[in-house]
């Protein structure tokens, strides 16, 4: 193969400073060996640097055979390849074996790095990728069906109007909430949770103050967290807001 067509950059002759991705020798190169100094320079770089490396040599072949990217890939994955599985049918009593190992190891992560830019299925077969693919698609329409069937399931307590609470009496609403929460049957509450939270998003979901809707924050404003926990912005209900009063029936 003439110096023209060769794949990989090399060094110039007696070049003591050359790129840091050339490969060859100083002083004399066969480029006819180009493929084995292409992987002997896999070796001597680190597995962050493959790319780079990868991106400097292809530059190269790319200005002699312009458009040509696939080509270029083909030829190092092939070598590559080729080498991973000479190392691996070496005997592992051979004297050779131990540094065939380490070699293999970065050879496997250049196979890794090569993956991530095959855009021609040459590390994984077309079908393979066709299978992931549809193996994928599968699982996300099982997702969809349980989202439509949560969503549905969720729209069945959605309401066609919301309950008007007449405007500028909220106050007095939250009072009577207020209220409900404190009412007691014998040694157990009336209505009970955990925390406040069902009672401001109930307020705000179903219902609006005259005609403007009642944001989550401003429900959550007339409720303590804890008790003598007050948010930064909660809202007192003043005496005179205080319209209404819920009295138990056996104490009228």
């Amino acid at each position: 193969m003439s110096p023209q067509n060769n794949y990989f950059k090399f060094r110039s002759g007696f070049d003591f400073s050359p790129h840091r991705y050339d490969i060859g020798r100083p002083l004399f190169s066969n480029r006819k060996l180009e493929d084995n100094f292409f992987l002997l320079k896999i070796y001597e770089i680190d597995v962050t640097e493959y790319s780079s490396f990868y991106e400097y040599q292809l530059g190269f072949y790319l200005k002699a055979k312009p458009g040509k990217k696939e080509e270029f890939f083909n030829h190092v994955y092939d070598i590559v390849i080729s080498r991973v599985r000479h190392f691996k049918r070496q005997d592992p009593f051979s004297g050779k074996y131990a540094s065939g190992i380490e070699q293999t190891r970065k050879l496997e992560a250049f196979l890794e790095f090569l993956k991530t830019i095959d855009r021609w299925h040459k590390v994984e077969p077309l079908e393979s990728v066709i299978g992931e693919k549809d193996k994928l698609i599968d699982q996300l329409k099982e997702r969809v069906a349980q989202l439509e069937l949560l969503l549905k399931q969720a729209k069945e307590f959605d309401a066609n109007e919301k309950i008007v609470i007449t405007n500028g009496y909220i106050a007095a609403f939250m009072d009577l909430i207020e209220q409900v929460q404190g009412l007691s049957l014998g040694d157990k509450k009336l209505a009970t949770s955990q925390g406040q939270s069902p009672w401001y998003k109930m307020i705000a979901k179903y219902f609006m103050h005259g005609d403007k809707p009642i944001s989550i924050d401003t429900a959550r404003n007339y409720f303590l967290a804890r008790k003598n926990d007050k948010p930064s912005k909660y809202l007192n209900i003043s005496e005179e807001d205080k319209l209404f009063k819920i009295i138990p029936k056996d104490k009228k």
